[in-house]
């Protein structure tokens, strides 16, 4: 099959689809949390629990997407999803318990995998091969926007709306999310045009899986777990909560760094940039409880890193694996990562509750060692394999 030619728009619409699908999920509880408690005198944990699920979904359907990408194609598969997810907004403005809630965000479980980032970035691998990155790292710019466009974009609806009606509001944002990704080419990759590969080339393969899917839960992990406590570190050195807003700068100034350093920066070189960047942010963090302005440097710096682990996740695969491999090896891999999601936050409250918030930190600086480690040892086991790629990036 011939490969379609990259629509120019793609990377703004398909960026657009993104911003509004990751706007009015992962970020909706926090911007209607309050409200929701106040009405229906649910608890935090009782509404957030919703989202955990959503997650665990995500972690179970993940296996089938590359199926589902090679049978139907990218475009009615991130478009079913984008439908999913404004559904089971309308279902959430409906509901009047606890079960029906959980309902909706099981069905959103499975909207978002199909509609997000990773199943797109698929799509996006299937249709283009090696030169979908940089289509890849423009999304990303695009939908790390969200939190800045629609957190603002729901407390304003509450001014003068209920929360009922702001989520119609975006159930009707999620239908138009579903008519951008008209854009994207509806081609299908075939399951039977994967490569057949020798013994010692799975062999390989199965090593590089191991790494990048221990890499990728270890960040997701840490990551996830620190953003969602993050005010508490704040209030901790006795910052104002506003301090939180450089997390955001953090995230978009780097992924525009990014896309700027374009060619010259390979998917391995900014993995490795960012696993060794890690621990020595957490060391500013934790220096901050004698030098104050460190915690402010922590929460720019980590904001940087949290962007940029999304195209890390995104593009590694792509100098990992053959790019006809990348649906199906990243729908399996990125399971752990899923879960540790889901799990995160959980861990991180109990960490903080007994080892307190620096003790936290102490644990995460610790993990991001091993993640450095991790890092490091793909840069040598490509160097061992003396793939292409890797010999075009200097490291052989």
């Amino acid at each position: 099959m011939k490969t379609p030619a990259l629509p120019r728009l793609l990377p703004v619409v398909v960026g657009g689809n993104q911003l509004i699908n990751w706007g009015i999920t992962f970020y909706m509880p926090g911007t209607f949390a309050h409200a929701i408690a106040a009405d229906m005198r649910w608890s935090s944990p009782q509404i957030y629990l919703g989202l955990t699920l959503a997650m665990l979904v995500m972690a179970t359907v993940s296996p089938f997407v590359a199926r589902l990408l090679a049978r139907f194609g990218g475009q009615l598969v991130v478009m079913s999803g984008t439908l999913m997810i404004a559904v089971s907004c309308a279902v959430m403005a409906c509901v009047h318990a606890l079960p029906g809630w959980y309902a909706a965000w099981l069905l959103a479980g499975v909207g978002m995998r199909l509609s997000l980032y990773d199943a797109l970035f698929a799509s996006l691998v299937n249709l283009y091969g090696q030169s979908a990155r940089r289509t890849i790292s423009h999304v990303t710019l695009a939908g790390g926007l969200a939190s800045a466009v629609f957190w603002p974009l729901g407390a304003k609806l509450l001014t003068f709306m209920s929360w009922r009606e702001a989520v119609l509001v975006y159930a009707l944002a999620g239908l138009l999310s579903a008519s951008l990704i008209r854009v994207l080419p509806g081609h299908r990759v075939p399951v039977g045009t994967m490569r057949k590969a020798t013994a010692h080339a799975n062999h390989q393969d199965r090593r590089n899986g191991l790494l990048y899917a221990a890499f990728i839960a270890l960040i997701t992990f840490v990551s996830n777990g620190t953003s969602t406590h993050l005010p508490e570190f704040i209030a901790s050195v006795g910052l104002p909560a506003s301090v939180g807003m450089l997390w955001g700068i953090g995230q978009t100034g780097a992924r525009f760094t990014e896309v700027v350093a374009g060619a010259h920066l390979s998917p391995l070189r900014l993995t490795l940039i960012t696993a060794l960047a890690m621990p020595l942010c957490f060391l500013t963090g934790l220096s901050a409880s004698t030098f104050i302005w460190a915690a402010a440097g922590f929460v720019l710096g980590y904001g940087a890193i949290n962007g940029l682990v999304t195209i890390v996740k995104a593009t590694l695969p792509l100098q990992l694996f053959p790019a006809e491999d990348y649906a199906r090896r990243t729908g399996v891999l990125l399971i752990p990562a899923q879960v540790m999601a889901a799990v995160s936050p959980f861990a991180y409250a109990w960490l903080n509750r007994e080892l307190g918030v620096f003790g936290a930190m102490w644990v995460s600086c610790g993990l991001t060692v091993i993640i450095g480690g991790l890092a490091v040892g793909m840069v040598v086991v490509l160097r061992h394999n003396k793939k292409p790629s890797a010999e075009a990036e200097g490291f052989v």
